[in-house]
């Protein structure tokens, strides 16, 4: 009966729109050509009659249902328990060296499963072990990056592995010990440090690889070389090529040429030292060119003369005068 009582007013109004036509078309004597059209249009405004009405049903329906969801009493949440840990030490990515954790661990028990006797080690358990898979990866040296990443993960709310409770942490707290951070900060210097003087130590290994296998290999080879330095030195490089010999044969070990051994030791008899600069340093003046220079008799002297009291007078000029 309840299930006919939904129906009865369409029907009503499709029997009215199927019995009206022909009880006119009878009544006034019409043609079956003109019955059958006045037919379809009555069925067409019925069949539009009773969607209007199953719509306006089932909005009536869906305002009742959401007005008794919102009258039905909310269920009570489960209740919430938390522990504060005040410290805590979980690894890191370097050997040796830990974070400390600090943390407000909250749990609340999951409804339809047996429970466990200490939900509380059980939370703190669960929260150290989501703890670690985060810090294991972190460096200690960038402990506020680690910590920030650490907040996240365990803000969420997820099962321990037993599915006994829900756990996360709330104000979490990460740092390193004073004496870590301390060895820490040494050891970053102290990799900073051979890290440039292993680029300094590059540098030299391929600077001498550098003179001895490409520039030192023989006298011409290192002439070339130091006028490419130096385009404006012909002269001077044509003095250093007994010099270049010697470097050569030195970093190759072998023997002087002959010809640059016999002007090596011609330029050793005359005194003459041709200078490896591109500058052109002044050559020292030997004694023979001091000598050579010009001493006026009647020049004064730039120092002041001697005390008798220090027997630094001369005593020659005072007999004299």
């Amino acid at each position: 009966m309840e299930t006919a009582a939904p129906w009865r007013a369409p029907a009503i109004i499709v029997g009215f729109a199927v019995l009206a036509p022909i009880t006119a078309g009878l009544a006034f004597g019409w043609a079956n050509w003109v019955t059958i059209p006045v037919l379809v249009v009555a069925l067409g405004l019925a069949a539009l009659v009773v969607k209007q009405i199953l719509f306006h049903r089932e909005q009536r329906a869906l305002r009742a249902e959401a007005v008794r969801e919102r009258a039905r009493p909310e269920p009570e949440a489960p209740p919430r328990a938390e522990h504060h840990v005040p410290s805590i030490p979980v690894d890191s990515a370097e050997p040796y060296y830990r974070f400390i954790l600090t943390c407000t661990v909250c749990w609340t028990p999951n409804a339809g499963v047996p429970q466990h006797g200490n939900l509380r080690g059980l939370a703190v358990h669960s929260i150290l072990e989501r703890a670690r898979q985060v810090t294991v990866t972190g460096s200690p040296t960038d402990a506020e990056v680690v910590q920030t990443r650490l907040a996240a993960e365990l803000g969420a709310m997820a099962p321990d592995r037993s599915g006994q409770i829900i756990t996360w942490a709330e104000n979490v707290g990460l740092t390193v010990p004073d004496e870590d951070a301390r060895r820490l900060g040494r050891l970053t210097e102290l990799r900073k440090e051979k890290q440039v003087r292993h680029h300094e130590q590059e540098l030299e290994q391929r600077t001498r690889a550098y003179l001895a296998e490409e520039v030192l290999i023989d006298p011409g080879t290192a002439v070339v070389w130091w006028l490419a330095r130096h385009p404006e030195q012909v002269r001077e490089a044509a003095d250093l090529l007994p010099t270049f010999a010697r470097l050569s044969a030195a970093v190759t070990k072998t023997e002087i040429a002959p010809q640059y051994a016999e002007r090596l030791d011609a330029e050793r008899l005359e005194g003459e030292r041709p200078a490896l600069s591109a500058v052109g340093w002044p050559r020292i003046p030997s004694e023979e060119d001091r000598r050579a220079l010009p001493r006026p008799e009647t020049a004064e002297p730039l120092w002041p003369r001697g005390n008798r009291d220090h027997g630094d007078y001369d005593e020659s000029g005072d007999a004299a005068r």
